[in-house]
């Protein structure tokens, strides 16, 4: 690939997600304020602590709380290092070295339609579809985990799917064992579910492993686990010494109680050892099974609508068949049915909920890189069974898919940054209600070191620079029992709350309840007042 190339696709991929920063003033929704709390939190000294709740999984003694327990720190890191290169804590400055890493896609993209292609001319179509992302384009430049989980899965296929493992050198696999090593572990560092890569990563250096010299191949897959180990323990190593020495285990406490939820806002039980296998199993195995069922059902319609475009999907596929032979394309094959298992069956709830989302998007930039091969064998069909020319059918074609993907990704940014034009869709729309009610509680005299209780904890802190823990997900006791534990003096409760929707269409007084009235559309009460 020459480097004018690279150089044009790095320009578009990057200046493309700084253009879409510019309608996104806030982080929008409650995960990217998480990692943007967090990055300002290390940015500003404070280390790995956060003055809010936003779930009551590890039995949290109260605040500060030790951060990313539930999600993992790297995000926040990437957006610290932006706030202290530049000296501010803006917005601006925590997403930068997003939007820089945005710019990779298309390179990266470009890169593995390499081992595709047979006409090399068309890198420029992986290329372009890295740069018109999809719905990808509204998180290009938000402090989250999307762009590093692309771009760290690009790099991951591209080591792997450079050239046939059993026929490099020796000095060369070990170097791939190491980088592989550490690529993996940034993946782990970035997502809890990296620690399947982890695993993955075991199992490659095993099995490629088996197509070296076989007075070598013993010998080679020792040296390589233990070089991949190295690698993941370098980056990782650190992160299991502080869940150690918090919590005496590599994992931290809590996160195995996921496995036992019925319902997503279970996410939220206080106290959370209710979650357990018996309280799980007694919801009956039907439940259990529709619940997987429709998991199933909505992370593959992510994977048309989202990852495939609907109309890339079945070039995606053929693309990626015609090198079903080679190992790294099995291995492919394989760690994408177990990151649909793991979101699927173990995790029903949060993988449907976003979490397949993210997890399948480092097998985004492969996809993109095997379109431009799955629409060579497209036009091949068409050359023997319509009498297509390829020369002339491929750049019609081609441009046609970066057409309709650049109108899909505009859609889908208008959608997700404008919604339908109400005030409720803008993007910002929740982070400038909180600041207002934010303001709005000095009318009704709650002092600000008073703990609050909302429904989204790292937003309202954001937007308000006060400290408040989660609205669990019960009804009105398990509320009444949490703010009791954590001695909480007011509720700020929305229209969307639906387990206290009784409370907020009736917001009556009650012993533990008191009403102070309204702020938008939000009910303000107090805990043991009068």
């Amino acid at each position: 690939m020459n480097k004018r190339l690279i150089i044009i696709l790095y320009i578009l991929g990057a200046g493309l997600s700084a253009l879409a920063a510019l309608g996104q003033s806030v982080p929008g929704y409650m995960d990217a304020e998480y990692y943007f709390a967090g990055g300002q939190g290390i940015a500003e000294g404070r280390g790995f602590n956060e003055p809010f709740l936003w779930n009551y999984l590890d039995d949290p003694a109260g605040l500060p709380h030790p951060s990313h327990l539930y999600w993992m720190p790297l995000a926040s890191v990437v957006a610290a290092f932006g706030m202290k290169l530049f000296g501010s804590d803006s917005l601006w400055a925590a997403r930068l070295p997003f939007i820089l890493l945005s710019g990779l896609l298309p390179v990266l993209s470009a890169n593995l339609s390499l081992f595709f292609l047979k006409d090399k001319r068309f890198t420029w179509l992986a290329g372009l579809l890295g740069v018109f992302s999809g719905v990808y384009i509204a998180y290009a430049s938000i402090p989250e985990t999307f762009v590093l989980y692309l771009v760290l899965g690009g790099l991951v296929w591209s080591v792997i799917l450079a050239g046939e493992w059993g026929t490099i050198s020796v000095k060369k696999w070990f170097l791939r064992a190491g980088l592989l090593g550490i690529l993996v572990g940034l993946m782990h560092l970035t997502r809890a579910d990296g620690i399947i890569w982890a695993a993955g990563g075991l199992f490659w250096m095993v099995w490629a492993a088996k197509a070296s010299q076989p007075t070598q191949k013993l010998r080679v897959a020792i040296i390589s686990l233990t070089l991949f180990i190295a690698g993941y323990l370098l980056v990782m190593g650190a992160w299991y010494a502080r869940n150690l020495e918090l919590f005496g285990t590599l994992m931290p406490a809590g996160n195995g109680r996921t496995l036992w939820i019925t319902d997503y806002n279970q996410t939220f039980t206080f106290p959370a050892t209710e979650l357990t296998f018996s309280a799980w199993w007694s919801a009956g195995l039907g439940a259990h099974l529709i619940a997987r069922w429709n998991a199933l059902l909505l992370n593959l319609k992510n994977l048309v609508a989202v990852q495939g475009l609907v109309i890339s999907l079945p070039l995606m596929i053929a693309g990626v068949w015609q090198r079903k032979q080679r190992r790294g394309i099995q291995f492919a094959g394989l760690m994408w049915l177990g990151t649909l298992t793991l979101m699927t069956l173990a995790f029903p709830f949060a993988g449907s909920r976003g979490g397949w989302l993210h997890s399948a998007s480092a097998f985004q930039v492969l996809l993109w890189g095997a379109v431009p091969a799955g629409l060579e064998r497209f036009v091949a069909w068409g050359q023997r069974y319509r009498g297509w020319q390829p020369e002339r059918a491929m750049p019609v074609f081609a441009g046609l898919l970066v057409v309709i993907s650049a109108v899909l990704t505009g859609w889908f940014y208008l959608d997700k940054v404008y919604g339908d034009g109400s005030p409720s869709r803008n993007w910002g729309y929740s982070y400038q209600l909180d600041k207002e009610v934010g303001q709005g509680l000095q009318a009704f005299d709650v002092p600000p070191q008073a703990l609050v209780m909302v429904n989204n904890p790292p937003g309202f802190y954001l937007a308000t620079g006060r400290s408040s823990i989660v609205i669990p997900g019960g009804g009105i006791e398990q509320t009444i029992a949490a703010a009791d534990y954590y001695k909480v003096e007011i509720l700020v409760l929305g229209p969307g709350q639906e387990n206290l929707s009784d409370l907020y269409e009736n917001p009556v007084d009650s012993d533990s309840l008191h009403y102070l009235g309204d702020l938008k559309n939000m009910r303000i009460f107090c805990f043991h007042c009068q």
